[in-house]
């Protein structure tokens, strides 16, 4: 299960989905706007100040969990201030990328396949009758998107029901950027949306994808336990607890969780200290990409940065 990669506008996207007036092509626009925020939404307590290797000011490193409302994460607004202070935010990917609804589009729809030619006539009913009953729509709808993208709109469905959120939780990174370009700030994207496209949509097989998706639908029940610990485990700071939940995850295998955590982490390593040396940075990325052996924490420290938790009074 990828948890914590996925942000929202959940429940109004939803009921909108389910109008009756919308062409399919609106449908299908407005499901990807919705992963959009579902991808992007960030809240988190785990901030980190970065200085010494040589630099003149320090930095700031945020753990983020993508299904939390900020409102939940104490003290947010002091994290908010911090990163106010900062010369440039840096995320995973710029929001603001031109072309990035198109792209959405583009990227996640399987082109010449529908989900009926992937599974079993057993497996498509368990998957229409999982959605339908989440969503509303079936995979009349929804079986032309890529499985990373169902299990996505899957587990963040999931999690919103089982939550009984009511309102929109704040997309958070955007926040942070969006404050930034406010104030005349510099923007900066680890990655391309590009690249988070091929990571995301084809750097599995269509075959694997559909056995990652059937797992989590069938697994929804300790899926759904599995993301209230993390919740409570992310607001603890508890960073081992949230390795160790990482590697426990038998939905994916060692190897593909190190090209979605690990091979990123060592990418992201060859650009941070030039950026740190440049100017003020407010880093905030996802929390799975803190903590381990490759985690940013510590490969940081390796580098010659000092990093230590930053306590508010």
């Amino acid at each position: 299960m990828m948890k914590g990669n996925l942000p929202n506008a959940l429940l109004l996207l939803n009921s909108v989905l389910k109008s009756e007036k919308l062409t399919m092509n609106n449908r299908r626009s407005l499901l990807l706007l919705l992963i959009l925020f579902l991808s992007v939404s960030a809240q988190a307590q785990l901030l980190w100040k970065i200085s010494g290797n040589g630099l003149i000011k320090n930095s700031f490193l945020f753990g983020t969990h993508h299904l939390i409302d900020k409102d939940l994460v104490p003290q947010f607004d002091s994290i908010l201030a911090v990163c106010g202070q900062a010369d440039a935010v840096v995320g995973e990917m710029d929001l603001k990328t031109p072309g990035m609804m198109k792209k959405m589009m583009q990227g996640s729809v399987m082109k010449g396949t529908k989900m009926k030619d992937l599974v079993s006539a057993s497996d498509y009913q368990l998957l229409d009758t999982e959605f339908k009953s989440l969503m509303g729509m079936g995979m009349s709808l929804l079986g032309s998107y890529k499985p990373m993208m169902l299990m996505s709109m899957h587990q963040v469905m999931l999690y919103m029901k089982s939550a009984g959120l009511k309102k929109q939780p704040v997309a958070v990174d955007a926040l942070f950027q969006k404050q930034a370009r406010a104030s005349k700030k510099k923007v900066i994207g680890l990655e391309t949306l590009d690249f988070q496209m091929n990571m995301l949509f084809d750097s599995f097989t269509l075959d694997r994808q559909v056995e990652i998706l059937l797992y989590e639908v069938r697994e929804k029940g300790q899926l759904m336990k599995e993301l209230s610990q993390l919740n409570d485990v992310y607001l603890s700071g508890n960073l081992e607890k949230m390795k160790q939940m990482d590697v426990d995850d038998k939905s994916m295998t060692p190897e593909e969780r190190s090209r979605l955590i690990d091979d990123r982490n060592r990418n992201w390593m060859k650009q941070l200290p030039g950026f740190f040396k440049e100017q003020s940075c407010f880093v905030a990325v996802g929390c799975m990409h803190l903590v381990g052996e490759t985690g940013l924490i510590n490969q940081l420290r390796l580098n010659g940065f000092t990093v230590e938790p930053v306590r508010f009074q």
